[in-house]
């Protein structure tokens, strides 16, 4: 299948299915290319509000009245917890609906994976897709991604009925980009992932290989590898030839905020602190660490309150002279977004468990960033201007 090459200053089209709070939305914003997110698929209430915190919080939008809010939102399958969908959206009260229909409006987010079809999908280049880990992640039951099994990892399958459909709507994306865990490699779903291979080979997509990529090579020190794999239609891209890895000479302190005279920053310290309890005995143990210069932070996930946390600091704060966990500022800051990035999602006031779960579940922003800028530079960088 021959593609036509388009010349610079042309658009990237750009779909991002589950979405998240929007890495891949966040990576583009540091290239020099012309793109646009022409849409997202996303579910979870709380990534939608902080995705469109994050994106889109420039965009003026009107807001008709109460009724008018809840018949459009019904439109959708929406859920509180990532995991369930919710049966009425009444019940998430009106501040909550006024704030999800904004979020929705202004993220032209399409919802639920499982109800967004190919004939509703915008012009795309570039489909992202990250789908869920959980049943693939050695922190999850490993359910896997079995085609009809209904496990969370397994909405995988979703992506192959719509790109069935745009391909008999002669629009497939010409750009393929999945990113998973590195468990997602392991013997046990190979089966699956061979079936999943092959689909895209018979549409039309050549694969690349599956690029492990850990954080610590991007600048950033989180001890965080995932899989990569991009797909391209009509001939390999060899993308991982052309990507540039960094020296691992890090400096922690610009990741971590220390200065407990900055009262917001103390307040965060207080808000991360843990009691001393025999099982944040046994997490310290396990995470413990002083700051210097060979600090690398372990894998943040979406829950950092648990035996395999991502690290531990001693802290004297409004519980004692304990220890506390990352904050959400400084998890945010490890997965490569910005600190102004960060404060944009200060006024949702969401918890640290709820902040935690997004942060945990989103990629890091310089790995995207690489991925990207050698995909996509050469092709649709912008023209340098010149007086």
């Amino acid at each position: 299948m021959s593609i036509e090459k388009k010349s610079k200053n042309n658009t990237l089209k750009v779909f991002e299915a589950f979405a998240g709070i929007g890495a891949q939305a966040t990576a583009f914003k540091r290239l020099n290319i012309n793109y646009e997110i022409v849409g997202i698929s996303e579910w979870f209430v709380n990534a939608i509000i902080c995705y469109d915190a994050i994106h889109c919080s420039d965009k003026e939008i009107e807001i008709p009245v109460y009724e008018e809010q809840l018949g459009y939102l019904n439109q959708f399958q929406f859920s509180g917890d990532s995991m369930h969908p919710i049966k009425k959206i009444k019940a998430l009260g009106r501040n909550v609906i006024e704030q999800l229909y904004i979020a929705n409006k202004r993220s032209n987010n399409y919802g639920s994976i499982t109800q967004l079809y190919g004939w509703q999908m915008p012009e795309t280049d570039l489909l992202v897709y990250s789908f869920p880990c959980q049943d693939l992640s050695t922190g999850g039951k490993a359910l896997g991604m079995k085609k009809g099994s209904g496990t969370r990892s397994g909405l995988l399958w979703e992506i192959e009925r719509i790109l069935l459909e745009l391909k008999d709507l002669n629009r497939l994306p010409e750009y393929l980009l999945l990113e998973n865990v590195k468990n997602i490699l392991a013997e046990v779903n190979k089966t699956d992932l061979n079936a999943w291979l092959n689909f895209l080979t018979s549409i039309g997509y050549q694969n690349d290989e599956f690029m492990m990529l850990d954080a610590t090579d991007f600048g950033v020190p989180q001890d965080r590898q995932r899989a990569f794999l991009v797909s391209h239609l009509g001939s390999k891209t060899d993308v991982e030839k052309k990507i540039i890895k960094q020296e691992k000479n890090f400096d922690i302190l610009k990741f971590l905020r220390t200065d407990y005279e900055n009262p917001v920053y103390r307040h965060e310290a207080d808000i991360a602190q843990l009691n001393r309890t025999p099982s944040r005995e046994v997490m310290w143990k396990k995470n413990g660490r002083e700051i210097n210069d060979n600090t690398i932070i372990h894998t943040i996930t979406c829950n950092m309150d648990r035996t395999n946390t991502a690290a531990l600091f001693r802290y004297i704060g409004a519980k004692g002279d304990t220890y506390r966990r990352l904050t959400i500022r400084e998890a945010f800051l490890l997965m490569g977004f910005t600190e102004e990035e960060y404060e944009k999602t200060m006024c949702l006031e969401f918890s640290y468990r709820q902040m935690n779960k997004l942060i945990g579940n989103s990629i890091v922003v310089n790995i995207l960033v690489e991925i990207f800028r050698s995909l996509f530079s050469e092709k649709y960088g912008k023209e340098d201007s010149c007086e």
